[in-house]
């Protein structure tokens, strides 16, 4: 009995590191990535990419370019005050009983989507347009994001 308790300790404790390994591992790619990304847009504030919840303002505030307001699906305005802040919206959203979780991931994908839309077209070159499939995909799936930045040639100042 105490042999088996002690080879299931032994295999949750190499689970256990091997999750905070594989976390580290995809916070550093992130980190560095969003930062390359952030430096290339001529963000004075890069660094932020390196905080949890800060980033998500950083790239709010890169993508929003010093605009009163800012537009989602190229129709719906936001202030650009609120538009800085959607992750505080994205926490709070799973508290509320029933449709809290499904309504976080909507506005994870709406925001941060709409960041990598404004972003991607700025160092793409293209327009907003073009980079909107790719863009809120990426708001649900960030590690479409962290590779499209690591692999991309962009000039980071």
């Amino acid at each position: 009995m105490d042999n088996d308790l002690a080879v299931l300790m032994a295999v949750l404790g190499a689970y256990i590191i091997v999750v905070v390994v594989i976390a580290l591992v995809v916070y550093v790619l992130s980190s560095l990535a969003h930062m390359k990304a952030l430096k290339a847009l001529g963000y004075d504030k890069a660094w932020m990419a390196w905080i949890p919840f800060a980033q998500q303002y950083a790239l709010a505030d890169a993508a929003a370019d010093h605009q009163d307001s800012v537009h989602l699906f190229g129709s719906v305005s936001v202030p650009a005050v609120l538009y800085k802040f959607w992750w505080i919206l994205w926490i709070v959203l799973p508290f509320v009983p029933v449709i809290g979780s499904l309504a976080s991931t909507v506005v994870l994908v709406v925001f941060l989507g709409n960041c990598y839309v404004k972003i991607y077209a700025r160092l793409d070159g293209t327009s907003e347009q073009e980079q909107q499939v790719i863009g809120y995909l990426s708001g649900f799936l960030s590690i479409i994001a962290i590779v499209k930045f690591l692999a991309g040639k962009y000039n980071t100042k």
